[in-house]
């Protein structure tokens, strides 16, 4: 993915691309914005498991980022 995103070219970023969902419905959408949506959902999800650890009485702890960052330096 990074190997992806360092090459990644503006005029691409801007560009559709189309693929099927997986129900087969065909869909077409620009790159900039499948891959905003990417990292948005991931977060969608870690926020929900989040949420249910903690309502379980578990909860994560810090699960920011860049918190794992600086403390695996």
């Amino acid at each position: 993915m990074l190997a992806f995103v360092e090459n990644v070219t503006e005029d691409r970023l801007n560009s559709k691309f189309s693929y099927k969902a997986t129900d087969g419905t065909p869909h077409e959408r620009i790159l900039w914005q499948a891959m905003a949506h990417l990292v948005n959902h991931g977060t969608q999800h870690k926020t929900e498991a989040a949420a249910m650890l903690t309502d379980f009485g578990q909860s994560p702890g810090d699960i920011d980022m860049i918190l794992y960052f600086i403390e695996n330096q």
